[in-house]
C-alpha cells in the first residue's frame, strides 16, 4: 500500500484474512509460487513482495529503482540487506513480543546485537545521504522502512535511537510522517519503553471432551496420522491426542485466527421499515467534507431518529488493561474486527483516549434500528461494554456526538481526555 501510494497507481487491493481459509485456498491457483501476496496483470500473475515491487516501480515510476547502473545496484543492495538481514531478526525479537513464537534469550541477545550493528551501518550511510541509496527516495527506502517499523515502535527506545542512531531516526521520522506512509500504515508511534517478550509457553492444544463424536463430525475432519492416534485440523494446527482426554488451552497474546467472523444471512436489520436517511450517501459526503462542523450541521438536518439511533460505548477495562497505548489499541482493534460486517449498518468514531498508564476505549456510533443488534451482543467482550442510548433532542447528547465525530486528531479532547488513536468506523 505504501508503494502504491507513492507511485500513484490505481490498483484495487483485496485483503485475505487468515480466517478465510476457503477463500485463500481458492486463490492459490492464481499465485505462481502458491504464496501471498500476488499481483494480477495483463501479462500474467506475479507473486513475492520484492518481485511485485520491482514490477510496479518499473511500470509506473522507474526512478524509484535508480537512474544509473551504479544507482540501480545500490538500490538492489539495500533491498537485499533489508529483506535478508533486517527481516531475519523479526523471528527472535518481534515475534515473541506478540506471542507468535517462543522466546529464546540466547537468540534474542544474538540477533539484538546483530541488529544494532546493521543499524549502525545504515546510520553511517545516511550520514552523507538524505535517503539510503542517495538523495532521492527509492524502493530500498520503502522496504527498509517497512522492516524497521516494528523495531522502532516496540523495541528501540527514544534514548537509544537518538544517541546511537541519529541519522536513522531522522530518516525514519521523515518517511513515517509522509502522506503516503500515513495513508498506508496509519500513525506510527515511536517506542518510549521497549515491550518485553511474551515468555509464557505457547500451547495451541484445545479441550477435547469426546473424540468419537468429533471424528464423525465433518467440522473436525483432517488427515489422520499413523495408527489413527492423532488427527490434525489442516489449517488451524489443532492437535487431538487420543492418549489425553483434556488439553489446557493457553493462547498466545495475539494468536491468529482469533475470530470466526461470518456475515449474517437474512439480517433482521434489513427487515426494518424503510428510512429516508441514506447511510452510504451520508458517509461519502461526511468523509469528503473538510469542514467537520459544517458536516455535523448537515447531519442533524438529515438524520432520521426513527430509522437510526445513536449510542455511546465505553470499554470497562480491568486494572491491568489499557496501561500502554499499544496493548489498548489491540483491544480496540479486536472489537472493531468483530464488527467487520456491521459497517454497512453503522457509522461513528471508536477510539483510544488518555495517556500512558491511563487509557480508555470509547466511542459514539450510529446504527440502524432502535435496539442493540446481535452484532454488538456477539462481541466476545460484550459484558465489558457500557452502552448508553443517546437522546438526539438533548443538547448534552448532541454535544457528545459532535465531540466524538469532530475531535479525532491526536491530542484533541473528548470528555477531558486527549485522543490517542481514533478513527472513523464506516
Amino acid at each position: 500500500m505504501h508503494l502504491i501510494n507513492i507511485i500513484g497507481a490505481k490498483i484495487p487491493l483485496e485483503n485475505l484474512s487468515l480466517n478465510e481459509v476457503e477463500k485463500r485456498n481458492s486463490f492459490v491457483s492464481k499465485t505462481p509460487t502458491t504464496t501471498f501476496p500476488f499481483l494480477e496483470t495483463k501479462e500474467g500473475n506475479i507473486s513475492e513482495s520484492k518481485a511485485i515491487g520491482y514490477y510496479l516501480c518499473q511500470k509506473y515510476k522507474p526512478e524509484l529503482l535508480g537512474q544509473t547502473v551504479f544507482e540501480k545496484a545500490k538500490v538492489n543492495q539495500w533491498i537485499e540487506f533489508a529483506c535478508c538481514e533486517i527481516n531475519r531478526c523479526y523471528k527472535s525479537i518481534i515475534y515473541p513480543i506478540f506471542g507468535w513464537s517462543d522466546y529464546c534469550q540466547k537468540s534474542f541477545n544474538e540477533d539484538n546485537t546483530k541488529l544494532k550493528d546493521y543499524l549502525k551501518t545504515i546510520d553511517k550511510e545516511l550520514a552523507s545521504n538524505e535517503f539510503i541509496a542517495g538523495n532521492k527516495l527509492t524502493l530500498a527506502d520503502v522496504l527498509l522502512f517497512r522492516y524497521l517499523r516494528l523495531f522502532m515502535m516496540f523495541h528501540f527506545p527514544d534514548g537509544m535511537r537518538k544517541s546511537l542512531l541519529p541519522n536513522v531516526t531522522k530518516w525514519f521520522e521523515k518517511i513515517m510522517k509522509s502522506k503516503e506512509a500515513v495513508q498506508a500504515y496509519g500513525r506510527t508511534i515511536l517506542c518510549k519503553n521497549p515491550l518485553k517478550p511474551f515468555t509464557g509457553k505457547i500451547n495451541r492444544n484445545v479441550v477435547v471432551e469426546s473424540h468419537e463424536k468429533e471424528e464423525n463430525n465433518e467440522e473436525y475432519e483432517g488427515k489422520k496420522g499413523k495408527k489413527g492416534k492423532k488427527d490434525k485440523q489442516a489449517n488451524h494446527g489443532v492437535v487431538y491426542d487420543k492418549k489425553k482426554e483434556k488439553k489446557e488451552y493457553v493462547p498466545s497474546m495475539l494468536e491468529l485466527p482469533r475470530f470466526n467472523i461470518k456475515e449474517k444471512e437474512n439480517n433482521p436489520l434489513d427487515a426494518l421499515p424503510e428510512t429516508k436517511f441514506d447511510l452510504e450517501a451520508f458517509k461519502k459526503k461526511f468523509m469528503s467534507n473538510s469542514n467537520l462542523k459544517g458536516a455535523m450541521r448537515d447531519f442533524w438536518k438529515t438524520y432520521d431518529p426513527e430509522g437510526y439511533s445513536l449510542w455511546h460505548i465505553e470499554y470497562k477495562n480491568e486494572p491491568n488493561e489499557c496501561i500502554t497505548l499499544f496493548r489498548t489499541v489491540i483491544i480496540k482493534g479486536d472489537i472493531l474486527l468483530q464488527l467487520k460486517y456491521f459497517k454497512k449498518y453503522c457509522f461513528g468514531v471508536f477510539g483510544v483516549y488518555g495517556q500512558d498508564g491511563d487509557y480508555q476505549i470509547s466511542g459514539c456510533l450510529m446504527w440502524r434500528g432502535q435496539e442493540i443488534p446481535d452484532e454488538i451482543k456477539e462481541i466476545n467482550c460484550y459484558d465489558k461494554l457500557a452502552i448508553r442510548k443517546l437522546n438526539p433532542k438533548e443538547k448534552r447528547d448532541q454535544q457528545l456526538v459532535h465531540d466524538y465525530w469532530t475531535h479525532i486528531k491526536e491530542n484533541e479532547k473528548v470528555h477531558k481526555r486527549q485522543a490517542a488513536d481514533t478513527r472513523y468506523f464506516y
